[in-house]
């Protein structure tokens, strides 16, 4: 055979490859929910104590190689307050990795449950109460909790405490936001079922909505035959433009082994009549897949992290399986998994706009945050490979993807870098199998803005130090050094650690760092502060701004027997306007840590108007989207009309962010087009 004529072989049989392959385009100027994390659940009381070692802890909660990535743990709210340390270890744990901790009450105490298994509504305070308590009771322990739930399973009443929907919706419009006491946010009463009807009452009401932060909902009555209707919900499509949802609690069957890959055994869990059926690892990533891209859910949680059917690998508890002993204590097919999510779709992210569904049994996501993108692909075919032509319009200095493939025969295996030419590139995905795709480029810019959006911090009111703006090094945050060297909470170059104490620390300071909050003054005036600091060293200092002004002279940070003993120290803010504003904290001299700053209200303090800080009273505003592209600008002189005007201008949904041109002032606006 001739060169020429072999070439002219293995050109056609190269169009016909890229014939069969087909497209999935990823849109990042189309933004949908942001990513909350993935996450487990520790039961102590019902596992014996046996929920949560540190090796599992590591396994679980870091993000390395052959780890799982969870960013959140679900504990119980125990009816009986003498079981309220149990999980306390657990937690700990977790949040020393970073990761946030919620919960979730089966039953209250016995005392305020009738015999139907209801809270009558003369127990609903004491009930209030019970939970706030418990909520005290982890924050005064080292372990705050991120959010508490009024109920879980409310319509599984034969085993747990019943509540109706009118029940949840009185309860969430005249008690809820009493359990935000704490700091803690305020999950729903969790559907075993995501039974909608269970919440379409406070969805239609704007004042019992605004009581709740997170829609919570199980998924068992889905399988992977079921329809995406199951996950649609165009109510809270409309209605909940501040709430989060969250899949909080599901497992697809107890009575096979989480490393099946693929098997036919007898199932019949929960309300599923008994059947064999097939069971797949890869159902678990199906269901991710469908929760997220059809539900817009902002985080999923599986059932026990250790168990014989989960993440992490456990002997039997009913003696029906055998579990072979080298099996115990790693990572489970299951688990590998979810990872395929949790280690590379981190907090923060959010997920764009991608072709769902290129072709038969294969399914596409996306997702972006700060200067990464990362896609998602499952093929669900047990008898073929797909190839997939990938474009990413937005990510042309993209040149590299890295692959991780999990199937039968993989456990998120590096399988190499993937050339990429102006954001386009083509991957084959192994049979039955998930892969994730990792990009990394600095073209993926995120304006600055609040840690957490949905709520930012004010003045009066305490500022965590860990909780500084997103928008990474040199626009949110100084330091000296990529590396977070205290390995906890966030993944940037900010040195946060954790303590059992204090919870998060910013600590190992030098002189010449420094972090920015985007936050609200409630009120023009001088304010007194208390700063929670600790140091070891003789001349550790740092002055606070107020978009650019100071606000303080420097502040000394007294040297402590350690760094490990916490102390306040008090002084005194210039006058701060009202509004909108971005504060710093400035290190001026080495070595301190920093867990919190307390802004008191001006009324207790003397007003001295020799600082004066003004906002012009007509602004010239420009719009960004989150991939940091100018979409617009306008003049304002009401920043009540903010999002009105930027409404104007924007052509898709999606988070904005509204920037004066004098740089003094900067805002993130969620926008809904109609």
């Amino acid at each position: 055979m001739t060169i020429k004529k072999s070439l002219i072989i293995q050109a056609i049989l190269l169009s016909i490859v890229s014939l069969s392959a087909q497209n999935v385009t990823v849109n990042l100027d189309e933004e949908h929910q942001t990513i909350r994390g993935f996450g487990g659940m520790v039961h102590n009381t019902w596992q014996g104590g046996a929920g949560l070692s540190a090796e599992d802890a590591k396994l679980a909660f870091g993000a390395g190689e052959g780890q799982l990535g969870l960013t959140a743990l679900r504990i119980p709210v125990n009816e009986n307050k003498a079981d309220w340390s149990k999980e306390l270890a657990a937690a700990k744990l977790a949040q020393s990795y970073g990761a946030i901790v919620y919960a979730s009450p089966w039953n209250p105490p016995s005392n305020l449950r009738d015999g139907n298994r209801k809270i009558p509504e003369s127990n609903w305070q004491a009930y209030v109460d019970h939970l706030n308590s418990f909520a005290a009771h982890m924050k005064d322990q080292g372990a705050p909790l991120y959010a508490i739930s009024i109920q879980n399973e409310p319509d599984w009443c034969h085993e747990w405490t019943c509540w109706s929907a009118d029940d949840v919706y009185k309860f969430l419009k005249n008690y809820g936001g009493q359990l935000r006491k704490n700091g803690t946010k305020v999950i729903t009463a969790e559907s075993f079922a995501y039974v909608k009807t269970l919440y379409d009452q406070v969805l239609n009401d704007a004042s019992a909505l605004s009581n709740v932060d997170i829609i919570g909902a199980h998924f068992y009555a889905s399988t992977a035959a079921s329809g995406d209707n199951f996950f649609q919900y165009t109510l809270a499509d409309q209605k909940a433009k501040n709430q989060e949802r969250w899949m909080t609690e599901h497992y697809t069957e107890s009575q096979g082994s989480g490393n099946m890959w693929r098997a036919y055994i007898k199932t019949g869990d929960q309300d599923q009549q008994a059947k064999y059926d097939t069971v797949r690892a890869l159902d678990v990533a199906y269901e991710i897949h469908r929760g997220l891209v059809v539900g817009n859910f902002n985080q999923y949680t599986w059932w026990y992290i250790r168990r014989c059917y989960g993440l992490i690998m456990e002997k039997d508890f009913g003696n029906k399986l055998t579990i072979p002993t080298n099996e115990i204590g790693k990572v489970s097919k299951r688990g590998y998994v979810l990872s395929q999510y949790a280690r590379f779709v981190r907090p923060g992210a959010i997920r764009v706009g991608a072709t769902a569904k290129p072709m038969n049994h294969v399914f596409a996501s996306a997702y972006k945050k700060e200067d990464s993108v990362v896609v998602v692909l499952i093929n669900r075919d047990a008898s073929a490979t797909k190839t997939l032509n990938i474009s990413v319009p937005g990510a042309t200095s993209i040149t590299s993807w890295t692959k991780y493939t999990t199937s039968a025969t993989k456990n998120v295996s590096n399988d190499g870098e993937i050339s990429a030419t102006n954001g386009s590139f083509s991957v084959t995905l192994d049979k039955e199998s998930i892969v994730t795709l990792v990009g990394t480029g600095p073209q993926i810019v995120i304006p600055q803005g609040p840690y957490d959006s949905l709520n930012v911090p004010t003045i009066p009111g305490k500022i965590e130090a860990e909780n500084y703006d997103i928008g990474g090094q040199n626009k949110a945050y100084y330091d000296e050094e990529s590396e977070n060297k205290g390995k906890a909470y966030r993944e940037e170059g900010v040195d946060i650690e954790g303590n059992e104490t204090d919870g998060f620390v910013v600590g190992y300071t030098m002189a010449g760092e420094w972090m920015e909050y985007t936050l609200d003054v409630k009120k023009e005036g001088i304010y007194a502060f208390n700063a929670r600091v600790s140091s070891g060293a003789e001349n550790a200092s740092f002055i606070m701004y107020m978009d650019s002004v100071a606000i303080t002279d420097t502040i000394k940070v007294p040297q402590g027997a350690d760094w490990a003993t916490y102390g306040n120290i008090k002084g005194e803010t210039k006058t701060l306007p009202a509004g909108r504003h971005i504060l710093k904290i400035a290190v001026t001299g080495n070595y301190f840590n920093l867990d919190w700053i307390d802004f008191q209200d001006p009324s207790s303090v003397k007003i001295n108007p020799s600082l004066e800080l003004s906002i012009s009273k007509a602004n010239e505003f420009e719009v960004f989207n989150l991939s940091g592209k100018r979409v617009g600008s306008f003049v304002s002189t009401n920043s009540k009309n903010l999002k009105a005007q930027t409404k104007d201008i924007v052509r898709h949904s999606g988070i904005y962010y509204v920037k004066s041109k004098t740089g003094t002032f900067c805002k993130r606006i969620s926008i809904v087009k109609e």
